[in-house]
């Protein structure tokens, strides 16, 4: 294999994305620093442990229709990974939906009248199609009236996407909704009856179908193994070292200037790639970018994630792993001890609250006890818990969770990678560094394309990427 030790690349934030092409090339023998703010790894997809327990930021499983990359996951846990069933429901007016939402669950499970309802608008809405005017980008409205009717639109999707996001939905593009995750009334139907899964840009419903994973003690133990193989390969994490300003030099050298534990440090290096919200990256350039730049970068923004965990005794508290609500003050509810009985110390479990707020909101500011205060009295109504079963309380917070498509995102997007491309070995990646809404197994994927891409340019014949068999020939 080429070696390559004349190169120096410094990462931005050990997430998913960042910690998988630190992986790649320091695999490659390139020298890599990355550089993480807080004290763990995973960014979004990391887990916080304390006294015992362990809250991801949300708890998710993994999954993937990249056979590489499930190859790539599975191997860091020497196989011992085991597939596990996954349920999610939807609490809609009383009744519990299947999650995501389907033609079966729309006919069968709402109820006849409003399944009913819900078939008749649809098809008035394909005998009617909304009028769009030439050069108006598609709205999250547009798309659910489009795809789903009238009806679902009003009933369903405008007050999720509203409760979630905090933005009305005839301003919020379609972006919004992620590629992966679009589906329509039609093609829900089809799912029911056929049962292959694409291989390429896969639906949620057909997602939903593929084997499920979840480390013994939080969803983190995934970046925690990318990270020790970084490091098993050469590359350095540095904890608690926030990016403060990004020196570019004629002829493209770098320098980093981050602060470390309150002191100032930098590092140089020959590229730079960062993996931090964007707008946060492009303001930390010198020299500075044009004024306009500077404007887009407030015109694009994340919406913040504070996740509650309820500890208690009781068991079984949701039959299923979570749910998804409406009209209450958290967007989901979920089990812990449904994903792994590993995040609890024995005989306890630990339910969580995800909580979607405006940063520097009252809900962003509050502290854990009043978060509850807020919470108890719906989670009682409900009949999941009530306050005296709860014994400890945990919170996280991620201030960037979210990237938020308002109607007019995409030029000031565009501005802002315009401004990174231009500058010569700089580059952005992953959700937060591209403003763009993804798993964590295609953070994995983009991540490992972008350092074979890197490599070849170093003159480096990347070879097999993790998960791959040697005789697989790249891009095939």
């Amino acid at each position: 294999m080429s070696r390559s030790t004349d190169r120096h690349v410094v990462i931005l934030g050990a997430g998913a994305s960042g910690l998988s092409l630190a992986w790649r090339l320091a695999s490659h023998g390139v020298r890599v620093d990355v550089l993480e703010a807080s004290a763990i790894v995973g960014g979004l997809a990391g887990t916080v442990r304390e006294d015992g327990y362990s809250m991801d930021f949300g708890p998710h499983s993994f999954f993937s229709e990249d056979d590489r990359i499930q190859a790539a996951v599975l191997d860091l846990f020497g196989g011992r990974l085991e597939p596990q069933p996954r349920r999610v429901k939807f609490y809609y007016r009383g009744k519990y939906l299947d999650y995501p939402l389907t033609a079966a669950s729309v006919l069968f499970q709402m109820g006849p009248w409003a399944g009913l309802r819900a078939a008749m608008s649809f098809l008035k809405s394909k005998v009617t199609p909304r009028k769009v005017t030439s050069g108006h980008e598609e709205t999250v409205e547009d798309w659910a009236v489009s795809s789903f009717g009238h009806y679902l639109y009003q009933s369903f999707f405008k007050p999720y996407t509203e409760q979630f996001w905090k933005v009305p939905c005839d301003q919020l593009s379609s972006r919004s909704i992620p590629s992966h995750t679009r589906t329509s009334f039609l093609k829900t139907l089809q799912l029911l009856v056929r049962e292959r899964i694409s291989k390429h840009d896969a639906s949620l419903i057909e997602r939903e179908k593929l084997p499920t994973y979840y480390p013994e003690s939080g969803f983190g133990e995934i970046a925690e193994k990318i990270a020790d193989a970084v490091t098993a390969a050469g590359g350095r994490i540095h904890f608690s070292s926030r990016a403060q300003s990004v020196q570019e030099y004629a002829g493209g050298s770098i320098r980093v200037t981050f602060k470390k534990n309150d002191q100032l440090e930098q590092i140089g290096a020959t590229h730079l790639v960062s993996t931090i919200p964007l707008h946060l990256f492009v303001k930390m350039l010198e020299p500075a970018p044009a004024k306009d730049v500077i404007e887009s970068t407030d015109h694009l923004d994340y919406r913040a994630l504070v996740v509650l965990g309820l500890v208690t005794d009781k068991q079984d508290l949701l039959g299923c792993g979570y749910i998804y609500q409406l009209d209450r003050p958290y967007n989901r509810i979920s089990e812990m001890n449904k994903f792994s009985p590993g995040t609890s110390p024995a005989d306890k479990n630990i339910l969580c609250l995800e909580v979607t707020c405006l940063r520097g909101s009252d809900g962003w500011k509050a502290s854990k006890e009043e978060l509850f205060d807020i919470c108890a009295p719906s989670l009682a109504s409900d009949r999941i818990i009530a306050p005296g079963d709860v014994k400890k309380l945990l919170l996280v917070k991620a201030p960037y969770a979210y990237p938020i498509y308002r109607k007019d995102y995409a030029v000031h997007l565009n501005r802002l990678l315009d401004e990174v491309e231009r500058r010569k070995n700089m580059s952005t990646l992953g959700r937060s560094g591209q403003f763009m809404y993804m798993d964590s197994d295609k953070c994995m994927r983009r991540a490992f394309d972008f350092g074979d891409q890197m490599l070849r340019e170093m003159g480096v014949h990347p070879g097999p990427q993790p998960g791959e068999s040697p005789a697989h020939e790249p891009n095939s």
